[in-house]
């Protein structure tokens, strides 16, 4: 026994992986989800603007297909949170590959929800600039965008006819999976114009947003898959995100028992004993 666990074979360890990978999605259970304070801090600042009567929304699409199992469930759980309390929202996107999943997420929550386009919702598209757009659109909104993504004037629709500037949003999320959020949302915008900010990103990128956290240049962060189920939780309204933690956690089980078993063998069998020799 005591070769057999000193020389396990590294393919057992990929098929305990495998199983923990495909059965979890084969059997339905679901693990306990709590929100963390950052993801709270989302959800709560749009009640809180839902509370007050209703208002607007930007969210900045800025991410693309390469990101889209991680972040996409973030964009329809919040669509889904702002349509249902009854808040309008802009969409943009810095990404040109992240246009067709912003269509998709608004257009598959509208319609869930009953919202009418030009008067709960309006879809801008992308336009290039990135820094540069953003200092126009808190200078003069709709000099930065005359015409939605459809051809219609800003300055007709109900959502976007009395927004002047990035100051007149309630609420301004960027949904990223690159530098958006800390390379021009932030010095380019929040800190010239003040307004309240938010951000969705990639688990990989989580890390690096939290000094912005404690800046208070963002006030609430949703990171990554985990992130987008606690979201889900909290708006009561499960998707792809809170599946996708069952097989996620299980093999998070898995790698941390083989590592625990790596050194219960070492500490029993390997360790040099008798002191340094």
């Amino acid at each position: 026994m005591k070769d057999i666990l000193r020389n396990l074979d590294r393919r057992v360890v990929f098929i305990f992986v495998f199983l923990g990978a495909i059965l979890p999605t084969l059997v339905a259970f679901r693990l306990p989800i709590k929100a963390t304070p950052n993801v709270r801090a989302v959800y709560d600042t749009i009640e809180e603007i839902a509370n007050k009567g209703g208002g607007t929304v930007l969210i900045s699409f800025d991410y693309g297909p390469g990101s889209m199992p991680e972040v996409q469930p973030m964009a329809l759980s919040i669509l889904r949170h702002c349509f249902a309390r009854g808040i309008k929202v802009v969409g943009m996107n810095h990404w040109p590959t992240g246009v067709g999943l912003a269509q998709q997420a608004l257009d598959t929550t509208s319609k869930e929800l009953n919202q009418t386009y030009g008067e709960d919702y309006v879809f801008l598209g992308y336009k290039t600039g990135g820094p540069t757009l953003i200092i126009n659109m808190g200078q003069d909104f709709h000099n930065a965008f005359a015409k939605d993504l459809q051809g219609n004037n800003t300055t007709e629709m109900a959502v976007t006819k009395n927004i002047t500037s990035l100051k007149d949003f309630d609420y301004v999320i960027s949904l990223a999976a690159g530098n958006t959020p800390d390379g021009m949302w932030i010095p380019y915008g929040q800190e010239r114009y003040k307004f309240k900010f938010g951000i969705g990103c990639t688990a990989v990128m989580a890390p690096d947003m939290f000094p912005y956290l404690q800046s208070g240049q963002m006030n609430g962060m949703i990171g990554g898959l985990v992130g987008a189920a606690e979201y889900e939780t909290l708006i009561n309204k499960p998707g792809s995100a809170t599946d996708g933690m069952r097989p996620q956690s299980i093999v998070h089980l898995i790698i941390i028992s083989f590592i625990i078993l790596g050194n219960v063998i070492y500490f029993l069998y390997d360790r040099p004993r008798g002191g340094v020799q």
